[in-house]
């Protein structure tokens, strides 16, 4: 009888746990990380760079020394390779500032919105958002952009999908973007700086240039959302044109099929290919008459080899077409039924970077250093609720939460150089900005109050 216990509490204990193995499985392809480190691959690796802060203030950042090295006015940052993988520093008219053989993190520092314009040796000149990472590397200087998530997004969109794409497929294409980099997020992590890179490789991300309100907008309504099937983000690949066919992966790769990845017609079977009116749309093309939605439209899967075809295809035409989720946006489907027709049994989860989170813990009261915001006072609710969130710059918050570090005057000029930034002056236009407030004990975190 006993013997019958032990052996009930030891396979009850054994479902148990693997039960918690399930559930944190489960969760943990949610627990993404909303900052990014994108390779910037299209600058090459030139032996040197210059640097353009948008607000004409920066902070640099030794990552080996784990100290901010520089944070003042800058116009101009000029960084050269030297021999033995040593990099020299000169800002604006100095000849030499600094010496470094680690990773140096450049951060613009002011009021949003904020970019970092960089030109390599090789010409080739970019802006982006977030902070920009260059270290010695075998051949060259090595740039990464280490970015928010959502911001990376602004620019991978757009690079994507056609600006003319109406707003439910550019929605389609930023969720299956999103998931895309999510499920790829490490793909570069074992052999280089960087997680992802900025060519069809990964996503094809150019920074700022591409950006514009409508996709920005997409991102925006889609926070945090991505594609997921039996418990990991789906492999949510997209092409140009399919042809009137999709084809299944299994076809166009070997290996298994993936469910959710089949061959099928590209439209409802009544009229032509969703396709061919996305393609025309594109073009800016008449359309003709569109259809309206099916409201029972179903998919009818093909043999796994089928390979048929209407017109000429552009891609590998498995998974997302963007001509027909043009299509498909244009007759007047949603970003999520576009989603399910490409993506067949995969169903929408949010990041949980995206999850509201309220933290009721006391602030320890600390001496905080300055930044400058937009007026909160005329932000909707949630917009409100958002402004509390410190403004996210991985290179300040390394710097700033330092608490003993002896550097005091480099601290100092931290807190100067902020002030300065922030200070407002009667009749300024910019006039009404309310200075947020980032404790050093916790970045994250701010205070509706002034200290100076």
């Amino acid at each position: 009888m006993t013997s019958h216990k032990q052996y009930l509490f030891l396979v009850l204990g054994v479902v148990v746990a693997l039960l918690c193995c399930v559930t944190a499985s489960a969760a943990s392809y949610l627990d993404v990380s909303r900052t990014v480190r994108v390779g910037l691959t299209k600058l090459g690796k030139p032996s040197s760079f210059v640097i353009e802060p948008s607000t004409g203030f920066i902070e640099i950042f030794d990552s080996e020394k784990r100290e901010s090295v520089y944070s003042g006015k800058a116009a101009r940052i000029s960084i050269n390779l030297l021999k033995d993988r040593k990099v020299k520093l000169a800002i604006d008219e100095r000849k030499t500032f600094y010496f470094a053989q680690s990773e140096l993190l450049f951060s613009a520092v002011g009021r949003l919105p904020i970019n970092l314009k960089i030109r390599g040796g090789n010409g080739k000149s970019f802006a982006y958002r977030g902070t920009i990472a260059i270290a010695p590397v075998q051949g060259g200087l090595e740039v990464v952009n280490v970015i928010d998530m959502e911001e990376y997004l602004k620019s991978v969109v757009p690079c994507e999908i056609s600006s003319r794409a109406p707003d439910s497929a550019m929605e389609a294409q930023t969720i299956a973007a999103r998931t895309y980099a999510a499920r790829h997020i490490n793909r570069h992590n074992k052999n280089d700086r960087y997680q992802i890179c900025d060519t069809v490789h990964c996503q094809v991300y150019t920074g700022i240039v591409k950006e514009n309100s409508r996709s920005s907008k997409a991102v925006k309504k889609t926070e945090g959302q991505i594609l997921a099937y039996a418990g990991a983000p789906a492999n949510t690949v997209y092409h140009a044109n399919c042809g009137g066919y999709l084809i299944s992966s299994k076809a166009a790769w070997a290996g298994s099929e993936i469910p959710y990845l089949i061959s099928h017609y590209d439209g409802d079977g009544k009229n032509e290919p969703f396709c061919s009116f996305g393609k025309n749309i594109k073009n800016n093309k008449p359309t003709g008459k569109l259809p309206r939605p099916n409201p029972s439209l179903v998919i009818r899967k093909l043999p796994w080899n089928a390979k048929k075809l209407v017109s000429k295809n552009f891609g590998h035409r498995v998974g997302m077409c963007q001509d027909g989720a043009i299509g498909m946006s244009a007759i007047g489907y949603s970003a999520r039924q576009i989603l399910a027709f490409y993506y067949p049994g995969t169903k929408i989860e949010t990041l949980h970077y995206a999850i509201p989170k309220i933290d009721l813990k006391p602030e320890p009261l600390q001496k905080p250093i300055v930044m400058a915001a937009a007026p909160i006072e005329s932000r909707s609710g949630a917009e409100r609720l958002l402004a509390l969130e410190g403004p996210m710059n991985p290179t300040q918050i390394s710097a700033l939460i330092r608490a003993d570090s002896p550097a005091t005057n480099r601290r100092n000029n931290i807190i100067a150089t902020l002030k300065e930034i922030s200070n407002v002056k009667q009749g300024n236009t910019a006039a009404g900005i309310r200075k947020m407030f980032w404790n050093p004990a916790n970045p994250g975190l701010s205070k509706n109050r002034s200290i100076f």
